[in-house]
């Protein structure tokens, strides 16, 4: 099943809410188009370790989230630039982006320019702060969202300071994505209804809507750790081998546990800290499971890869490098894989078969500086274009 076959999308996306997006309706079938400036590309590209030999590989927060799409670089500051991207837009169905607001109309590619083009045009906008509003201009990151939304009011332990929940790769970035895709594919499901549609979405919106249950009780300090006040006890304990064990005891579980290890207790953090620390953490979690108390083995990251217990969420590259897949199981029917394109790696062949452009007007645009295409594909275009 690939629901968006057909479908094409123009991404303007970058680092990482913009192109994920994307990358997501690639999987589910869709024919994306990456399109970058000559002037500015996919920061994303360059966000490598900091490893000297890993200055000239792409990064693999770039792979994960371009994966499945082609390349098209144009300059959208010169005119002849928008008018190439606006005769794509005619020839498509999605556009989706996420620049700084207001970004879009100062190009003269705008929602009203769009939809001109194309009547049944979806824009799909994301953004920090939503398209309008007191803070739609506000420069943000994933640590002041997180801030803003109340998710890091809800981080960290008690008495500690709040906790955001990552640097290059955080909630936000991750939540507005998978919501983005969904918004789409209801918009293209609507279109026969009434056309196109501008979707505004914002990151900051979307994070408080995933806690929204923590503002019931916004007297409440809500900053815990581990803890769950509905549960006798929950947290992760070391283990004799140095692992880590995530335990969750019930206050209905406390019977349970005195029988596992021999006493009632009072402090179910005390005793079972102790259990657990005599004991592999392979063995405290078979005692616990036996016993119905909920328990597991905290995995490093090279151990959940290990345990391959997934269906599409961890794809696997050509060489065998694992990269972030899609929330989604299609059943083993996910698109060929193909790897992140290139800089403009295929914008000759994307002038030619979906903009439509002729070889002299390929070759006119390629020396006015409008588009960019690898230099090992222009000779063989501009000895056509001396025979025309």
């Amino acid at each position: 099943m690939r629901p968006l076959s057909g479908i094409r999308v123009l991404d303007l996306g970058i680092i990482t809410a913009g192109a994920a997006t994307s990358a997501m309706l690639a999987d589910l079938g869709a024919e994306v188009i990456k399109i970058e400036s000559p002037t500015y590309r996919d920061p994303f590209r360059i966000w490598v370790s900091m490893r000297p030999e890993d200055s000239s590989e792409l990064s693999p927060h770039y792979k994960a989230t371009n994966r499945r799409k082609r390349a098209l670089a144009i300059n959208l500051k010169m005119a002849e630039g928008r008018a190439c991207f606006l005769r794509l837009v005619q020839r498509s169905d999605v556009v989706v982006e996420n620049f700084r607001r207001g970004v879009l109309d100062k190009l003269g590619i705008g929602y009203r320019a769009l939809s001109t083009a194309n009547r049944d045009i979806v824009l799909a906008s994301i953004s920090s702060q939503g398209e309008t509003g007191p803070d739609a201009m506000d420069v943000s990151y994933g640590s002041t969202l997180e801030s803003v939304a109340g998710m890091a009011w809800v981080t960290g332990y008690e008495g500690g300071d709040p906790m955001v929940s990552g640097v290059d790769l955080n909630y936000p970035d991750q939540v507005v994505a998978i919501f983005a895709a969904g918004m789409i594919c209801t918009a293209l499901a609507s279109r026969a209804q009434g056309g196109g549609v501008h979707l505004d979405l914002s990151q900051r919106e979307l994070t408080s809507f995933m806690i929204g249950e923590n503002f019931a009780a916004a007297d409440v300090s809500h900053r815990a750790g581990n803890a769950d006040p509905l549960m006798a006890f929950q947290d992760c304990l070391k283990s004799s081998d140095g692992k880590w064990v995530a335990v969750s005891v019930g206050f209905d579980d406390l019977d349970r546990l005195a029988s596992l290890i021999g006493e009632t207790t009072t402090d179910p953090a005390a005793s079972l800290s102790v259990w657990i620390r005599q004991r592999s953490a392979a063995q405290a979690v078979i005692g616990l499971q036996r016993v119905g108390i909920a328990s597991a083995v905290s995995l490093r990251g090279e151990e959940v890869l290990a345990a391959e217990a997934w269906s599409d969420s961890i794809e696997r590259s050509p060489d065998g490098l694992p990269l972030k897949g899609t929330p989604f199981n299609l059943a083993g029917s996910l698109p060929p894989f193909f790897e992140a394109p290139d800089f403009g790696e295929h914008s000759l062949a994307i002038l030619r078969e979906v903009a439509g452009y002729t070889e002299p007007e390929i070759v006119e645009l390629l020396l006015k500086g409008v588009v960019e295409a690898p230099s090992e594909n222009t000779p063989e275009l501009g000895a056509k274009s001396a025979q025309a």
